[in-house]
């Protein structure tokens, strides 16, 4: 991945977007509020990760944070 493919992830979740919004016109506020944050979310999380590849993805976040609980369970 490179940063060329930045305006490609755009349109993607511009599209996908367009796809779910005449299903969420009749969701109501909230629901729309939901989708547009985790969209978004996902968008920045998908530039950051082409922009700096070296940064850890949301399983090293999973795995710091389970990771005792874990340890709990095996013993």
């Amino acid at each position: 991945m490179t940063p060329k493919d930045i305006p490609m992830y755009m349109v993607a979740c511009l599209l996908i977007t367009l796809f779910q919004w005449f299903r969420l016109k009749k969701a109501p506020k909230r629901e729309r509020v939901a989708y547009v944050s985790i969209i978004a979310l996902c968008w920045i999380l998908a530039i950051s990760l082409v922009m700096y590849p070296g940064l850890p993805g949301p399983t090293q976040l999973v795995n710091v944070i389970f990771q005792p609980f874990g340890k709990l369970l095996d013993h």
